[in-house]
């Protein structure tokens, strides 16, 4: 015979029974998905492959430049083969993997602290002409535009564009690069990034009977992803559009020049005036009216210097010797180039060393190619791929024409 209580001792069993299963799949999803749950772990793991996989690639791309090989990237992108490539995440700062704090989640950040990646310090975002000129001053700066928040513009600092800018310079207001003016800034170059995020920087203008004249002076930092547009440029020695003078650890990378340039000196160019570093993936769109030892992108190469993937498509001006499409003096390495203008010499002015890519080659040109026609006042030195030829040229082609007049 039942009694009552019993029915009650049921269905107490069953309630206990009942919580002590949802504490069992408490504990198993605590385990599943908890911070050191099996798929936290599983992710982590992941994660943590992937960026050992980048650092396994840069340190053997650091050993083959040790061995005299060229750097095969250029950007984190260009070395993983991937769209994402955490190009927003991931820099290199004095041959280290950094992080950017913003661009990960705690537990990312964490994950890379504990593989002795560290954070780069905080990005500081332009949005104007004004805030622009301030970059390596030192300056404390209220930047209204990221509410209110004050940033210190040191000249290692990581600087990103917003938008357009304005420089609003004039014959009377012109412009001074980063970095200070003249030879002697060698000892402050810019050591920072500085992302164009494919924005314009208008309303440069340069017009002097000095040298070292761009937008910026000596660099050893990387410059990126920028556009100059609509301005002008004029000077006698160095004189470029982006940096007078690419240090050995320096990147610019993706930079297109469409400032018109006028020299009447010695190591001029589009993009750089006088590299030993890396010039990737860059264009020149502007009339250049060049002197000696002057390029479309480059005045002169250093041995150490590499030039890659790089674009001219204006029309450049010779007015002496040593000039090309791409590099005037190439004592480094030129790859991967493009010229698609005309290098032009007026009567008087032609003189030796004129080329589609090279004016002057001592290095290696490779898998380079030449549209334009190359015209001087003599056929004495003028080529289609180097005008005086020194060094190696492989798999370059000439499709353009060489005129002697």
């Amino acid at each position: 015979m039942k009694r009552k209580n019993d029915k009650g001792i049921t269905l107490l069993a069953l309630v206990i029974t009942i919580i002590v299963l949802l504490i069992l799949v408490g504990v198993t999803i605590s385990t599943i998905t908890g911070d050191d749950g099996t798929i936290v772990n599983a992710s982590k793991a992941k994660f943590r492959t992937e960026i050992k996989d980048i650092e396994e690639k840069i340190e053997l791309e650091e050993i083959n430049h040790n061995n005299g090989e060229d750097f095969q990237f250029g950007t984190l992108k260009d070395l993983i083969g991937r769209e994402d490539a955490y190009n927003e995440i991931l820099y290199m700062e004095d041959g280290k993997l950094v992080y950017i704090e913003d661009k990960v989640s705690d537990k990312q950040a964490k994950w890379l602290e504990e593989m002795g990646i560290s954070a780069k310090q905080n990005i500081i975002p332009i949005y104007t002409g004004e805030q622009f000129k301030k970059i390596g001053t030192g300056e404390e700066i209220k930047i209204e535009e990221a509410g209110g928040e004050i940033y210190q513009f040191n000249i290692d600092s990581h600087y990103v564009l917003q938008n357009d800018i304005n420089l609003n310079c004039s014959e009377e207001n012109q412009w001074v690069p980063i970095g200070g003016e003249g030879a002697s800034s060698a000892s402050n170059p810019f050591k920072g990034i500085l992302d164009g995020k494919n924005y314009r920087i208008k309303g440069i203008y340069i017009n002097s009977e000095e040298q070292y004249k761009a937008l910026f002076n000596y660099n050893s930092g990387t410059i990126q992803n920028l556009i100059l547009d609509d301005g002008y440029i004029k000077g006698i020695n160095f004189i470029a559009g982006i940096t007078t003078v690419n240090n050995t650890s320096g990147r610019i990378i993706n930079c297109i020049n469409q400032v018109e340039i006028y020299t009447t000196g010695n190591y001029n160019g589009g993009i750089v005036a006088n590299n030993s570093g890396i010039i990737e993936s860059c264009q020149n769109k502007a009339y250049l009216e060049l002197n000696a030892n002057s390029g479309g992108i480059c005045g002169r190469n250093q041995s150490n210097g590499i030039v890659r993937k790089c674009f001219n498509t204006s029309e450049i001006l010779l007015k002496d010797f040593t000039i090309g499409g791409i590099v005037g003096e190439n004592g480094g390495t030129v790859e991967k180039c493009y010229n698609l203008a005309n290098i032009l010499a007026p009567n008087g002015y032609a003189r030796y060393s004129k080329g589609g890519i090279v004016g002057s080659n001592k290095g290696t040109i490779k898998r380079c190619y030449n549209l334009g026609t190359v015209t001087g006042s003599n056929n004495w030195a003028l080529g289609g791929i180097a005008g005086s030829n020194g060094g190696i040229i492989e798999f370059s082609y000439n499709a353009g024409k060489v005129v002697g007049r």
